[in-house]
């Protein structure tokens, strides 16, 4: 790997930093196929540590260039944004396409995959009268008005057809059986108005097609034993929408190994909350999710953004589950990969934090997690291309694991630590004075940690800063540092994180270690 040599304001009397020469983490935080009109806001998550601009186009033609992150009043994200505006295009798909490039030009730019967004400034694309469906007084022969809904869900969203709305009454529905393999657009299957989700049921289903939107809605499993799901897919070949849901196993987290997708249903999950499940939803986009009382994994796998995202209580009870905050564990020759957690929270959970075997291009930042019993995070085997950055790990220490086969070896390659508030750190012996020189530079972070005898310990990298256990409000999950914390001005600029896990914007020049702004 190629290092640039350049020098951060760090803090007084730092030494020249060597930055990455590896591509960007960039990810986008959009749901494909909708319907736009007028200004669309679309966005990417980038990182890298010389800073990020992105540039896009559309349709193939260069339309706009994105300096610097701003707030997305669309997403309630700190991104790179391009104000699509669909007035200025005929009605129909439009392709936007994205190139995530660091400011130091040493590093490979990095082409997002394209976005397919469809324009419908007059509204005629799809049908837009909505279906009703009542599943205890309605009748598949009525014509799906509020005055005759139809009964069945699988009747209903025919009659709507792709990219219709159904509007569903109080009761208990089947999402199964739908067809539409071939749909270009998100049809939307929602809770009536007026109807609260608690009262819209949909018990587990097989859609059998292409783009359902479900919104504001209870999805459930009644599941006992090793595995259930709730929504099956196509093998890969369709994806569902998730937004403002209640996502649940009503037998309980520790009843079974319960998950929201099954058959590699591509998943999006907006808002709403997951609990009494085995696992966190597995989506490619996770944005504004709250994910409480499950059994194991919260996130885990490759391809994913995980944003303004929260869990509390992970507890394995006596499943014997190994849960992980976020899981990232591939065997050679495959890797995870592409994966961004950004602005998430995780509190009492009895779990690992971050852990992974073969991770490669990815990204963890304004990270706070709180241990309730003392597991690791943990690393091992290859490793090339993360950034890790403003984390606050609580009761847990970080380990770069190293041992003799098969326990595996610790290989990284272009991998950064710093701007982080741990407890303490260990392994990986070739780190050396953290120079960088092995793959792995630790650097500009504050560490709090002590041994049994009240000795302190378990600092790695240049830059290490000590500093006394102190948080705000630890009773609270308030893990901001103190006002006369030494670790509030000794982390480095960062332009592609402008704001902390909460959206408050970092001061200028020398950043807060850790999640949060003063």
């Amino acid at each position: 790997m190629r290092f640039l040599m350049v020098l951060l304001a760090a803090s007084a009397g730092a030494a020249p930093i060597a930055l990455s020469a590896a591509r960007p983490v960039a990810r986008w935080d959009v749901i494909p196929h909708q319907r736009v009109k007028g200004v669309f806001k679309a966005g990417v998550c980038a990182f890298h540590e010389a800073g990020v601009k992105v540039e896009f186009s559309v349709d193939g033609k260069p339309a706009s260039t994105a300096g610097k992150p701003e707030f997305n009043d669309r997403t309630g994200v700190w991104e790179f944004v391009f104000p699509f505006d669909a007035s200025k295009h005929a009605d129909g798909p439009v392709a936007i396409t994205a190139k995530a490039i660091a400011l130091d030009q040493a590093a490979e730019s990095f082409d997002l995959p394209e976005l397919r967004l469809y324009a419908d400034n007059a509204g005629k694309l799809v049908n837009s009268v909505p279906v009703w469906a009542d599943s205890e007084k309605g009748d598949d022969s009525g014509d799906g008005t509020e005055a005759h809904p139809m009964k069945t869900l699988k009747a209903a969203v025919k009659k709507a057809g792709d990219g219709g709305t159904v509007y569903l009454k109080k009761g208990l529905y089947t999402p199964s059986g739908f067809g539409g393999m071939g749909n270009k657009y998100w049809t939307t299957i929602s809770a009536a108005p007026g109807v609260r989700r608690e009262d819209v049921e949909l018990s587990p289903g097989r859609p059998g097609g292409d783009k359902y939107r479900f919104r504001g809605l209870t999805l459930f499993c009644s599941a006992e034993g090793k595995f259930a799901t709730i929504l099956a897919g196509e093998n890969g070949a369709t994806c569902c929408w998730i937004d403002e849901c209640l996502m649940l196993n009503k037998k309980g987290r520790w009843a079974c190994n319960s998950n929201m997708f099954g058959n590699r249903m591509v998943g999006y999950v907006t808002g709403g909350e997951t609990t009494e499940m085995g696992n966190g939803p597995d989506g490619t986009i996770m944005r504004g999710h709250y994910v409480h009382k499950i059994s194991s994994d919260v996130w885990t796998g490759s391809d994913k953004l995980v944003v303004n995202c929260r869990c509390d209580d992970v507890d394995p009870g006596k499943t014997g589950a190994h849960p992980d905050f976020h899981q990232s564990h591939a065997k050679a020759p495959n890797w995870v990969h592409d994966v961004i957690l950004y602005n998430v929270s995780g509190y009492n959970c009895r779990c690992q934090g971050l852990f992974g075997i073969r991770l490669r291009d990815s990204a963890f930042v304004n990270i706070s997690f709180q241990c309730a019993n003392g597991m690791y995070s943990q690393y091992s085997d290859d490793m090339e291309n993360v950034i890790f950055a403003h984390i606050t790990l609580v009761n847990q220490t970080w380990l770069w694991r190293e041992g003799k086969p098969p326990k595996g070896t610790y290989n990284p390659k272009d991998v950064r630590v710093f701007n982080n508030v741990f407890a303490q750190m260990g392994g990986f012996a070739a780190l050396a004075n953290g120079d960088g020189s092995a793959g792995l530079k630790v650097y500009s972070n504050a560490f709090y940690g002590m041994d049994k005898k009240g000795k302190a310990r378990g600092e790695y990298g240049s830059e290490a800063l000590r500093i006394e256990r102190a948080f705000v409000d630890e009773d609270n999950h308030n893990y901001a540092l103190p006002k006369d914390s030494p670790a509030l001005r000794h982390g480095i600029p960062l332009q592609c994180v402008p704001a902390d896990i909460n959206g408050k914007p970092y001061p200028a020049g020398p950043r807060p270690c850790g999640a949060y702004a003063q």
